[in-house]
């Protein structure tokens, strides 16, 4: 077996809550990362293509280094393929379509419904129980997100409602993605293996959106400042990747979409590290019913 459950009738365990903490702290990272690859006028898409090849090349020679073999099988790839078009490909090019119709504050809420369509999504298939602590938890991460994005709620342009809905296919890939890691993994498969395809599924998928797009791969000058964007996206995600199929493995897709929440409050604290901002008041109020959110489905007896 791959990884370790919890044991049936208990609540988390501090390790696996800890690790989820790790996960959005060091996914929320990408956030004042993706503004330093925009300041470098890196290509949207071109730049999810980069660090997803880096990242997964890596972690194949990670799994390979330690003495493990990098499946190629038809059956594999097509996981990689589905599970890396779920999770980089198919969303970042629906988001990049939809940016320039819809507000940047109506998009991180699009975001945040990952979590409620992961609950939805496995109680539906039999995954996971439908449980009203999870829902009511779920509602207060919404709400915590809505308290960060009312401000400048609204769509733009005329056919903004129509790519808001374009918009809203973004988080349930995402939330198919969380079901998938634990649906569509094989037996015996370790997370770092299962990371690396998922990225070099992911970089095949970007690529195909990139050339569908007619997008460039590079920015147009390549220094150490461009760099820069590019080595830290690649730790970020070869890193996390290896958490998410950990954590999917031991607590369940549901209560790892929790993550949605806590990694938009990570990135908020990474940015004003990086980059000197100041939070108004409603930032501690959106992380209180965020952290409110995460004990509420955390804290849940597993069946």
């Amino acid at each position: 077996m791959h990884d370790d459950r919890p044991v049936p009738g208990s609540g988390l365990p501090p390790i696996d809550a800890a690790l989820l903490l790790l996960a959005a702290a060091i996914y929320g990272g990408i956030f004042p990362v993706n503004r330093l690859a925009a300041e470098t006028q890196w290509p949207p898409v071109g730049f999810a293509f980069a660090q997803s090849l880096a990242a997964g090349v890596i972690l194949a020679l990670a799994a390979v280094a330690a003495g493990g073999r990098f499946a190629v099988t038809v059956g594999q790839m097509g996981t990689y393929l589905i599970m890396g078009g779920l999770v980089v490909g198919l969303p970042i090019g629906i988001l990049v379509s939809a940016a320039p119709h819809v507000d940047a504050s109506v998009l991180t809420l699009v975001l945040c419904l990952s979590p409620i369509f992961t609950l939805a999504i496995g109680a539906l298939a039999g995954l996971d129980r439908f449980d009203w602590r999870t829902f009511a938890g779920m509602m207060l991460g919404v709400a915590g997100v809505a308290v960060l994005a009312l401000p400048g709620v609204g769509v733009v342009g005329s056919d903004g409602i129509v790519w808001f809905l374009v918009a809203l296919i973004a988080p349930v890939m995402f939330a198919a993605a969380n079901n998938c890691a634990k649906w569509l993994r094989p037996e015996g498969a370790s997370s770092v293996m299962m990371a690396a395809g998922t990225l070099l599924g992911g970089a095949v998928v970007a690529g195909v959106v990139m050339l569908a797009l007619g997008g460039a791969a590079l920015p147009s000058e390549w220094t150490g400042r461009t760099a820069m964007p590019l080595v830290l996206a690649t730790a970020i995600n070869a890193v996390f990747f290896v958490l998410f199929f950990v954590l999917v493995a031991r607590i369940g897709p549901t209560r790892f979409s929790v993550f949605n929440y806590l990694a938009v409050a990570a990135g908020i604290l990474w940015s004003l590290a990086v980059f000197d901002e100041r939070p108004a008041a409603s930032f501690w109020v959106a992380l209180f019913l965020m952290l409110a959110a995460m004990y509420l489905v955390l804290s849940r007896k597993l069946d």
